[in-house]
């Protein structure tokens, strides 16, 4: 039976997917973040909105659930009539447009997975100042770690395609999945960090002086410390700082630039954080530790939505089955032995219970989480019977997360 609080959560989820502008999905990994994301992708195309699900996850899970076999760093429009099983979505999709004034177009479902080093390059084939220092960049030795190899790359340019796709003006929605808790936490702190990641005063130590005469080369601090480097990294490294700092000093204004639009961006009240979780304690642990970190960034969870969650019943559910049905249900599956019959329903019983317990654990971390946030940002989705490898999956999973409600006939 639907609560008063499944209704709240539920129309809060529907409002920012026809309000909003960024939702951010963050929370443990394993929990299905990747595929709920591309339900909720689903959705807000489905009520008329073009939509973009970005990953940062380098699996395969959003392309699995589209029911594709690969995505690439180039934003990739689902064919939703082609990829659907089942003629649903699209009389779905046709009900809501037909009930909304300003939609003339359907909506559009598009997905990409981030690839942070063909993003890297792009940014610099973008701000290069010509094709000389372009060419020369490519050939520098740190320009080529930190391209592919650097720790913390993945979350800058991963801000770096999210300020493309929100400032580019095409997508009325983007829905970002994050890494998982550590990782997303670090992603949020990142623009602060893009701002001076290539800091003046740094830069400074390594440009060579060129207007300073004898003296001041001599005695240039910069020029020390390069020294010092160079003993205990080798000069051929250094040379590659240095040549690297020289050449990518016209990249401090841009990430700059770009840090500054993304805390704008993620501070708006059209940007809206979703964590996404299990109905397991310690993920749910997780989802409130996350919870909390954000209010430290001065940001908020606004909806948790708990997947997989065992729904209720008792052990002796099973043993109501009539032996008539269980026999029949057997049967169906070729099973006719009289012995074997009454083994499968021993570990039908002993399965049952063992459900029964976690789902009695569940509701307790449930009810837990919901004293701490408050019960009409929770929104449960049972536990489903099936992997998500296509659109009609997909489409199951969204009903659970907001049931589209159909226009009011015009009068």
């Amino acid at each position: 039976m639907t609560t008063p609080s499944d209704d709240a959560s539920a129309g809060a989820i529907r409002n920012v997917l026809e309000d909003g502008r960024l939702i951010v999905c963050v929370g443990p990994g394993g929990v299905g973040k990747t595929t709920t994301a591309a339900a909720l992708g689903l959705r807000a195309a489905m009520a008329g909105r073009r939509t973009i699900v970005l990953t940062i996850d380098p699996a395969k899970r959003l392309a699995n659930s589209l029911g594709l076999e690969t995505l690439t760093n180039d934003p990739q429009q689902i064919d939703l009539e082609a990829a659907a099983t089942t003629d649903e979505i699209l009389t779905l999709m046709e009900n809501v447009n037909n009930g909304d004034d300003d939609s003339e177009k359907p909506g559009e479902l598009w997905a990409m997975m981030l690839d942070s080093e063909k993003t890297f390059n792009d940014l610099i084939d973008s701000v290069a100042p010509d094709r000389g220092a372009l060419e020369k960049a490519r050939e520098n030795n740190i320009y080529r770690l930190l391209s592919s190899a650097l720790y913390g790359m993945q979350e800058y340019m991963a801000l770096d395609k999210l300020h493309d796709l929100y400032t580019g003006g095409y997508f009325d929605l983007v829905i970002l999945d994050t890494p998982p808790t550590k990782n997303a936490l670090e992603f949020l702190e990142t623009p602060s960090r893009a701002a001076t990641f290539f800091d003046e005063r740094i830069i400074k130590w390594f440009l060579p002086n060129r207007e300073a005469g004898f003296f001041g080369r001599v005695f240039n601090p910069g020029a020390i410390v390069i020294n010092l480097i160079s003993k205990v990294l080798g000069e051929s490294f250094v040379n590659d700082l240095v040549e690297f700092f020289d050449t990518f000093h016209y990249l401090q204004e841009t990430l700059q630039q770009r840090g500054e639009m993304i805390e704008f961006i993620l501070r708006d009240p059209q940007t809206h954080f979703f964590v996404i979780t299990s109905a397991d304690p310690r993920r749910m642990k997780e989802a409130y530790f996350f919870h909390e970190k954000l209010g430290d960034l001065e940001q908020q969870a606004d909806i948790f939505i708990i997947n997989r969650v065992i729904p209720r019943f008792s052990a002796q559910d099973i043993a109501k089955l009539e032996d008539d049905d269980l026999d029949k249900l057997l049967l169906s599956q070729g099973i006719e032995d009289p012995e074997r019959v009454r083994s499968l329903r021993v570990r039908l019983e002993t399965h049952y219970a063992r459900l029964a317990k976690l789902a009695l654990r569940d509701r307790d971390a449930i009810a837990t989480l919901a004293t701490r946030v408050g019960s009409d940002t929770l929104r449960l989705v049972p536990l489903l019977g099936e992997d998500v490898h296509n659109l009609s999956h997909l489409l199951k999973l969204s009903d659970f997360l907001t049931p589209i409600v159909p226009p009011e006939p015009s009068s």
